[in-house]
């Protein structure tokens, strides 16, 4: 009977200790989320200036850092979309998702070494990258 107590008693306090911590990390992370959207657009913005210097310039090799680190910050934005009034949510989403698409041909261009279709994803990856600007990110997510 001590043992069942003793037992209880530690995952009693263990469970506390992980609630207490969770709430005092939580404003930690929310205050990290902040400018978490208008992050990921300034990284989403620079990637893609590097995948098009890499095509353009027919070094294939190089699509592949910029087609990795664009990944995370089109999750955050996809995760932010759902934040936001009316269809611009669903517009905003929509290009990301498409931007992902795009990005995902560009890199198995790139695997596969063929500068045509590697040109051609990234003419794809150019109109959902302008699909994207058309909806003001930079202003849609500053509020959040």
């Amino acid at each position: 009977m001590k043992e069942q107590f003793l037992k209880f008693r530690t995952n009693f306090v263990l469970g506390l200790l992980a609630a207490f911590g969770l709430g005092i990390s939580s404003p930690a992370v929310w205050a990290q989320e902040k400018g978490g959207a208008l992050k990921a657009w300034a990284t989403i913005q620079q990637s893609v200036k590097d995948l098009e210097t890499a095509v353009q310039s027919k070094n294939l090799h190089a699509i592949h850092d910029p087609s990795m680190k664009i990944r995370s910050p089109i999750r955050t934005l996809k995760g932010h979309s759902s934040m936001l009034s009316g269809d611009k949510g669903q517009k905003v989403s929509a290009a990301l998702k498409q931007l992902d698409s795009s990005v995902t041909d560009l890199h198995s261009a790139a695997d596969e070494g063929n500068q045509a279709k590697a040109e051609e994803a990234l003419k794809s990856l150019e109109n959902a990258f302008n699909q994207l600007k058309a909806e003001d990110p930079e202003s849609a997510f500053k509020g959040m």
